[in-house]
């Protein structure tokens, strides 16, 4: 009890605090202070400690709710991560014609999404490798870091070559995945790899 009075004192809180202000796990929180999202130190034996003016300023600024809302299962929720605002619109467009039960998130930079994807796991993400900031392979990583990556379908969109892949970094993707050239997108196999999932995903509800 002491220590607790002692930290509120100091304006510091434990990544347990924060994770529980604001309904996620701890790793995430661990994840958005490794990425920069949150001002914080290890002490000398090993435990995190978080500023409470930068976990005030995270709120405001990104506008999230403490409390997590439940997510109704029967949507498949869907992340598209598109720094071009015009591919975002051409994603969006075929996405929708296809009349699908998939609830669109759509983000035009990596650190946005990312943290919507540590507080609220998705069904699928479809992500842009070259976007500024953080791109999709370095969210990629954090993914990979945080155990999430494998719980997802991901489409990879690039127009990198091999070589400019592999001198940005590893690029280490779930079995459920697939990458597609930025120049010459299949939505028709786009589509039939998300019904797939979708049907997974309906199939394990029914017999959960």
């Amino acid at each position: 009890m002491r220590h607790k009075i002692a930290l509120t004192a100091l304006n510091v809180m434990t990544t347990h605090d924060v994770a529980k202000k604001l309904g996620v796990t701890i790793r995430s929180v661990q994840l958005w202070v490794e990425q920069g999202l949150l001002d914080g130190w290890k002490t000398p034996g090993g435990h995190r400690r978080i500023t409470a003016e930068s976990f005030n300023r995270f709120v405001s600024s990104q506008e999230i709710e403490l409390k997590t809302s439940e997510v109704n299962n029967k949507q498949f929720r869907t992340v598209l991560v598109e720094a071009n605002e015009a591919m975002l619109e051409i994603f969006k467009y075929r996405i929708q014609s296809w009349q699908l039960p998939i609830n669109l998130n759509c983000f035009n930079n990596g650190f946005e999404a990312l943290i919507n994807i540590t507080q609220d796991i998705p069904d699928a993400l479809i992500i842009d490798l070259n976007m500024p900031g953080m791109d999709g392979i370095a969210m990629i990583d954090a993914l990979n870091k945080s155990n999430i990556l494998k719980k997802l379908g991901v489409i990879v969109i690039t127009g990198l070559s091999n070589e400019e892949i592999i001198n940005r970094g590893a690029l280490i993707l779930p079995p459920r995945s697939r990458i597609y050239n930025k120049a010459h997108i299949p939505f028709w196999e786009m589509k039939e790899f998300l019904r797939g999932l979708l049907d997974n995903k309906n199939y394990q509800t029914i017999y959960q």
